[in-house]
This record gives structure tokens, C-alpha cells and sequence, in this order.
């Protein structure tokens, strides 16, 4: 990508560093989702997605969003990177079975972790994210089924 970044249809709409995306709100990759349906359904179908489902969404958030355009581009662009790791395996295997969970942090992962578009998203490195996540959640919970004993 060039350092003038784009929104599907070519129109320029900010300019924003490709080596360095700025974070975004994790409810904003969450938003942009939901056009589709749950953050699941979503993720677990990334390899399906098309050109078309891209612009949909695109149109539907710059349309709906209130943020500012740098934010808007940032979630965009954070968004087709996500879709994109999203098509591992690693990613693939964890939203079949731990469904809504597992979707949540990668959309929290994907937020906050540094992107460069050239490179985009490691699988590996969100994947470890997710597990971690998944054991921290599982131990809290064990820990309040205890204290309830």
C-alpha cells in the first residue's frame, strides 16, 4: 500500500502511515462486523468473504460511524487485515471451538496490536493472545465457582 491510503473505489479519504495504523476502539472493528452478522459468524465465514461484502461494510460504517476520517480508515483498514489472519487455520480452529469467545479477543487483539499493512496481522502472535485470554477467562471463572461453594 501506498502512503495514501484507500478506501474500496479508490477515493483517497485521509492519509494515514501504512508502516504504523493507529489503534482503534475495539467496539469499532465490532461495528463494522455486525453488518454481517455476530463477530463469530463473521470471522469463522473471513475466507468467503468478497470485494462486494467489503464495500457493503465499508459504505454501511463510514455512513454510521461518527469518528473522525483518520479513525474511520484506521478501523477499515484494521478490519481487512483482520479478515485477512482470520483465514488461518490457528484462528479458524479457535472461533470452531470456543465460538463467541474466541472472536471477541481477536477483535480485541486486532484493535490494539501494531499492523503494518504490508505485513498485516501475525496469526501466531493473536492466536497466543486469544489462548491466554481463554485460560485467564477460564480460571476466573473456576476461582468463582469455587468461592461460591
Amino acid at each position: 500500500m501506498s502512503s495514501q491510503q484507500t478506501i474500496s473505489g479508490g477515493t483517497a479519504f485521509g492519509v494515514i502511515d501504512p508502516t504504523d495504523v493507529p489503534f482503534v476502539a475495539v467496539r469499532e472493528l465490532a461495528t463494522a462486523l455486525k453488518v454481517f452478522a455476530d463477530e463469530a459468524v463473521a470471522l469463522a465465514r473471513a475466507a468467503e468473504w468478497s470485494e462486494d461484502d467489503f464495500r457493503r461494510v465499508e459504505q454501511y460504517f463510514w455512513q454510521r460511524c461518527g469518528r473522525d476520517r483518520e479513525r474511520k480508515i484506521a478501523a477499515l483498514v484494521r478490519l481487512r487485515s483482520l479478515i485477512d489472519v482470520c483465514r488461518a487455520r490457528s484462528l479458524q480452529n479457535l472461533i470452531a471451538q470456543h465460538g463467541a469467545a474466541a472472536a471477541l479477543y481477536i477483535v480485541e487483539s486486532a484493535a490494539s496490536m501494531r499492523l503494518n499493512t504490508s505485513v498485516g496481522f501475525s496469526p501466531n502472535k493473536i492466536a497466543r493472545d486469544v489462548i491466554a485470554a481463554l485460560k485467564d477467562e477460564g480460571a476466573k471463572l473456576a476461582g468463582a465457582a469455587q468461592a461460591a461453594a
